[in-house]
C-alpha cells in the first residue's frame, strides 16, 4: 500500500504542535511550583508580598537565556554548520561522476520545492547519513557523507536528499533550535541555583545548620536546582519527541517529492543494515545528524530518530489509511 503522505504530514504536524504546547505547560508550571514553594517555606514576609519574584524570576532566567542561545544558533548558517564537523564544499561546476549527480539531484529537488538551491557539502564519512543545517531556506546548507555517495544508488540518494529538503521546507531546524534553547535555559537556571548555593555556603561562614535552612537564599538555590533539573528532565524528552515527529514528518514530504517510497525506505534499510558509526561527535547541536539504532528503553526515550523499522512500516503505508489526499496545509 502506498503512502499517503498527505495524511503523515497532518499527522506529524499536529502532534509537534501538541508537545510544543507541552513544553510552554511545562515551564509555565514549573515556575508556578517554584513560587509556591517559596512561599510555603520561605516565612510570612515573603509570603505576604503581592509579586511572585521567584516565579518570575524562573521564568525571566529561562526564557532570557533560550532567547540569547536562539539569536546565537540563528547568527550562524546551515554552511557554518557543515564546515564546523569538517565538511567540504562541493563545486557546483564539478566532473566527479558522483559529485555531478548529487548536485543535479539538489538542483532538481530545489525546482521541486521551490526552495532556493543550498551549498552542498561532503563529509569523508563510512557511515550513510545526511543532515540539513541552518535557520531558513536561505541560509541552509546540506550535507551528505562519502557513504551515502558510494552505497547508495540514485533513488535511494534522491529519497534521502529529498527527506532532508522535508526538514528544510518545513523549517524544522528552526524548531529544533528554538526547543534546544529552551533546554539550555532549564540547565542555566539550575547552574544559576547551584552558584547561588555554593555563594551562600561561602559566605555563611560558621553559621549553625538551622540558620543556613533559614536562608531566604538558600531556598531560592535549592528551588532553582530542583525545578530547573526537572525541566531539563523531561523537556529532554519532549524534545526528543518534536525530533522524531518532525523525522516522520520529513520521510512523508521525501515521498511527496519524489513520488517513490521506495527511495527512502530502501536506503533506510542500507543504513538499518550496514553498521558503521563514524560520524563526528561534536555537540548536542548536531544530535540530528545520527541515525542510530536505539535497543534500550532510556535510548528509545532521548532519541531524536524513531527506530527505522517504524519508519519503514510508515513509508510503506502501514500506519495511514490510502484515501484521498485532503488539501496542502499552509
Amino acid at each position: 500500500m502506498a503512502m499517503n503522505f498527505w495524511e503523515a504530514q497532518r499527522k506529524a504536524k499536529s502532534k509537534t504542535v501538541l508537545y510544543l504546547i507541552v513544553f510552554v505547560l511545562l515551564t509555565l508550571v514549573a515556575s508556578t511550583l517554584a513560587e509556591f514553594a517559596m512561599r510555603e517555606y520561605a516565612g510570612e514576609e515573603y509570603a505576604s508580598s503581592n509579586i511572585p519574584f521567584v516565579g518570575l524570576a524562573f521564568l525571566g532566567g529561562t526564557f532570557l537565556v533560550a532567547g540569547f542561545n536562539y539569536l546565537s544558533y540563528v547568527s550562524s548558517g546551515g554552511s557554518y554548520v557543515a564546515e564546523s564537523v569538517g565538511a567540504f564544499l562541493v563545486d557546483p561546476n564539478t566532473r566527479h561522476p558522483r559529485e555531478r549527480q548529487l548536485i543535479n539531484i539538489v538542483h532538481e529537488l530545489a525546482i521541486a520545492t521551490g526552495l532556493p538551491i543550498p551549498p552542498t557539502y561532503i563529509l569523508e564519512a563510512e557511515e550513510i547519513n545526511a543532515f540539513a543545517a541552518g535557520t531558513s531556506p536561505e541560509n541552509a546548507a546540506i550535507c551528505v557523507t562519502t557513504g551515502c555517495l558510494n552505497l547508495l544508488n540514485r533513488d535511494e540518494l534522491q529519497g534521502v536528499l529529498a527527506h532532508e529538503f522535508g526538514h528544510v521546507f518545513n523549517r524544522d531546524m528552526t524548531i529544533g533550535m528554538r526547543v534546544a534553547a529552551m533546554l539550555m535555559g532549564f540547565f542555566i537556571v539550575s547552574y544559576i541555583g547551584l552558584r547561588l548555593l555554593q555563594g551562600s555556603m561561602y559566605f555563611g561562614g560558621r553559621r549553625d545548620d538551622e540558620d543556613r535552612r533559614g536562608n531566604p537564599i538558600v531556598l531560592v538555590a535549592f528551588i532553582f536546582i530542583i525545578a530547573g533539573m526537572i525541566t531539563w528532565f523531561f523537556g529532554s524528552i519532549l524534545q526528543a519527541m518534536v525530533s522524531r515527529q518532525r523525522e516522520y514528518l520529513a520521510d512523508a514530504c521525501s515521498v511527496q517529492y519524489t513520488r517513490n517510497p521506495e527511495g527512502i525506505a530502501n536506503a533506510l534499510r542500507k543504513i538499518e543494515a550496514y553498521n558503521v558509526s563514524d560520524m563526528p561527535k561534536t555537540g548536542k547541536a548536531f544530535a540530528h545528524l545520527y541515525f542510530n539504532q536505539h535497543p534500550s528503553f532510556w535510548s528509545r526515550l532521548f532519541a531524536t530518530h524513531p527506530p527505522i523499522e517504524e519508519r519503514i512500516a510508515a513509508i510503506e503505508g502501514k500506519d495511514y489509511i490510502n484515501n484521498p489526499p485532503p488539501p496542502p496545509l499552509n
